[in-house]
């Protein structure tokens, strides 16, 4: 308002004619500087800090800056850190200059200046500002790791830095996941930026370790950032044991410019392939229900180490005669690093070979099927133990697993019959119930029809005798029949598991084997309060082989009846004649066929061992029963099981075993009299085939001949 009023004085002074005096007063120049004070803090060696001064002019009167220098302070450095930009010369009325003052040390120490700023402010001549501001370094540190948490298998050295990777094979099925990889913590330690300027693999062996990820440089890290370059290690060459190379780090850090990290590994020999195998599946036929499984995970978990004698299946699966049975040496089919595997190649380049070594007594080697694949099949037939071997390798190194399995139906009573080598000839497995043998011929109960009434009172179309020819091929004729032994639930029915015709080739495993199995024999009637008697035959049915026997003559003399040796060359070969009719035991002209020689096994109360084989085994020389001719049926034994009252009788709680008696079995154990009958009629005209020679209620029969 002062100034107004002055300017509208003089106004007025001009318009009247007056003139303003000399002695008005001027207004001051007043300068402000701002900011009062800067600190630079440490910045890096070469680098520069920009900062910026501030001069206004208060009042409405320019301020002349008459000089702008710089004093020492008693900091080391003095005023040589700092570089002021354009002084300004006058600030005008109520403006504002700025000057630029950057900050670039030299050296590692503290610089310290006062700015001073002489203007011609009546009232504040001289301004003074104070600087300050430290040279500083960045600090690099690097520092190996491989933590154990993390499943890394090499070893870190902090001072003087190194990592040892240990041994690693030459391949691998998949690459080690980079968590579980040795890395270098690389981090500035320091309070200004660092630049890293080159993280590289040198040495002789370079090419064996690398980056899990590219490591492009350079790298700035900010005060307290830090990077961790992980690394693998991989040997090239099969010939080379050890391997050693640096991982260098270089950095703008003046005391460490160049951190050296020595790297070794070594090569692990090839490694033999870790295999495992498991029975994974047995499949039934159709019509005795699903397959069963055993290839779970918490299956396979207690197989993934085999035990050092071997995997046992015995108890475990439960696998029966004809079934189809499951191995696999995967226990998973996806993941490659799972048993099977190799160290070094996953499954890539694995071989297998699968065999059976072992098989019961009596039994060919079942088929095979995919022997050289990781998964076989194959069907057993015979009862008994069974051992599986897999020889797998990776072309340098093998390994070999064996497993044993048992085939067996876990019934009560078990006969098998077995006739290894002939081709073409059917025999047929009779087992006889106690009630059907109501006579002492040797022979009572075979063939007994679906008649009524049946003799212990039950339903009037049971038979008392099991084998093929009534289970195949008269049951289903016959409406309502049936094979009802004992109580009213078919858990004691006994049932024809394997019934061969004759033809190996196209039946189960190759084998020549018929089995009938029975739960509960004591059910019979005959059981109660007795022991009663089951009975084993074995009817020889049909001859279909090839081929051109030679001639002979069956004359029906004591040493020449049907199915004798008579005049045959060979002491395995039977004169057959070409004709039995009813009622007649065979004469006449006939051929020489090698006599089929069946053996028969009983197991009791599931056991995979049998309890009598007929003839017995391991007698020197071997014993054998011959079957000469087509009709002939062989008393085989009889089993003579405890009554319904033994059943648990024992002290312990068990029951007395079931006693077998043998045919024909002399002192010594072999057997000197067989006891053969014939059964049915041969017509004549050389047909090697067993006709009915009865009728029964409209169904053709078999009948006992001379």
């Amino acid at each position: 308002m002062r100034t107004l009023s002055v300017a509208i004085a003089c106004l007025v002074t001009v318009v009247s004619g007056c003139r303003c005096k000399d002695d008005v007063n001027t207004v001051k120049p007043s300068l402000t500087v701002t900011p009062s004070s800067i600190d630079f803090g440490q910045v890096k060696n070469g680098d520069r800090q920009a900062r910026t001064i501030t001069f206004e002019s208060r009042t409405q009167t320019a301020v002349s800056v008459s000089s702008v220098t710089l004093e020492p302070g008693t900091a080391v450095g003095g005023v040589d850190g700092f570089v002021l930009g354009t002084k300004p010369m006058s600030i005008d009325a109520f403006g504002k200059v700025t000057m630029p003052i950057t900050f670039a040390p030299t050296a590692y120490v503290q610089y310290q200046a006062t700015l001073v700023v002489v203007s011609n402010d009546a009232e504040k001549p001289t301004v003074r500002i104070p600087l300050v501001g430290e040279g500083a370094k960045p600090i690099i540190s690097v520092t190996p790791v491989c933590e154990r948490a993390q499943m890394c298998t090499g070893t870190a050295v902090v001072m003087p830095p190194s990592i040892d990777f240990g041994m690693e094979p030459l391949s691998r099925p998949s690459p080690v996941p980079a968590s579980q990889l040795p890395g270098v913590v690389i981090t500035n330690d320091g309070a200004v930026p660092l630049a890293v300027t080159k993280v590289a693999i040198e040495g002789a062996d370079a090419a064996a370790f690398t980056f899990a990820r590219v490591e492009a440089t350079p790298w700035e890290l900010m005060p307290g950032e830090g990077r961790t370059p992980q690394l693998r290690f991989k040997p090239t060459s099969a010939n080379q044991m050890t391997y050693q190379a640096q991982l260098i780090v270089e950095s703008e850090d003046p005391d460490r410019a160049r951190v050296v990290v020595e790297l070794r590994g070594a090569l692990l020999p090839n490694q033999p392939p870790q295999v495992c195998f498991n029975l994974t599946r047995v499949t039934p036929p159709p019509s005795e229900g699903g397959p069963r499984d055993y290839a779970s995970q918490a299956q396979w978990m207690p197989l993934l180490v085999p035990p050092a004698a071997g995997y046992d299946f015995t108890l475990s699966r439960d696998v029966r005669p004809g079934e189809l049975v499951q191995f696999s040496a995967l226990s998973d089919a996806v993941d490659a690093t799972k048993c099977t595997t190799d160290a070094e190649s996953g499954r890539t380049n694995l071989t297998y070979a699968w065999r059976l070594v072992s098989v019961p007594m009596g039994a060919r080697m079942p088929a095979v099927s995919g022997s050289n694949a990781s998964q076989i099949q194959l069907r057993p037939v015979v009862t008994g133990d069974y051992v599986v071997e897999l020889t797998v390798s990776d072309g340098a190194a093998s390994t070999v697993v064996t497993g044993r399995f048992a085939c067996a139906i876990k019934q009560d009573l078990v006969v098998q019959l077995e006739w290894t080598g002939f081709d073409g000839v059917d025999l047929d497995l009779h087992l006889v119930r106690p009630s059907a043998a109501v006579t002492t011929n040797p022979f009572s109960g075979a063939f007994q029809f679906f008649d009524a009434p049946s003799p212990d009172g039950g339903a009037t179309q049971t038979s008392g005798d099991l084998n093929g020819y009534a289970a195949r091929t008269v049951q289903p004729t016959v409406v309502g029949s049936n094979f009802n032994w004992g109580d009213p639930s078919s858990l004691d029915d006994p049932k024809l598991n394997l019934d061969n015709t004759g033809m190996s080739g196209s039946g189960a495993g190759g084998d020549l084997i018929e089995n009938i199995s029975l739960n509960s024999p004591e059910n019979d009637v005959r059981c109660d309060g007795a022991a009663c008697s089951y009975k084993v035959f074995v009817h020889y049915f049909r001859d279909d082989r090839m081929g051109t026997p030679l001639s002979c003559t069956v004359d029906g003399g004591t040493a020449c009846r049907d199915g004798e040796r008579c005049s045959c060359a060979n002491v395995d070969e039977r004169c057959v004649a070409e004709g039995a009719p009813i009622g007649d035991a065979g004469i006449g002209a006939g051929k020489c066929f090698v006599a089929p020689k069946p053996v028969v096994r009983i197991f009791l109360k599931g056991s995979r061992t049998p309890a009598q084989v007929i003839p017995l085994e391991g007698l020197m020389p071997a014993d054998s029963v011959s079957l000469g001719a087509p009709c002939q049926m062989l008393s085989v034994a009889d089993i003579a099981w405890p009554s319904r009252q033994s059943i648990g009788s024992l002290p312990d709680g068990g029951t007395p075993l079931a006693t077998i008696t043998v045919q024909g079995q002399g002192a010594g154990g072999r057997i000197t009299n067989p006891v053969i009958g014939r059964f049915g009629y041969r017509q004549t005209g050389g047909a090697l085939r067993c006709s009915p020679d009865l009728m029964v209620n409209g169904t053709a029969w078999y009948g006992q001949n001379p």
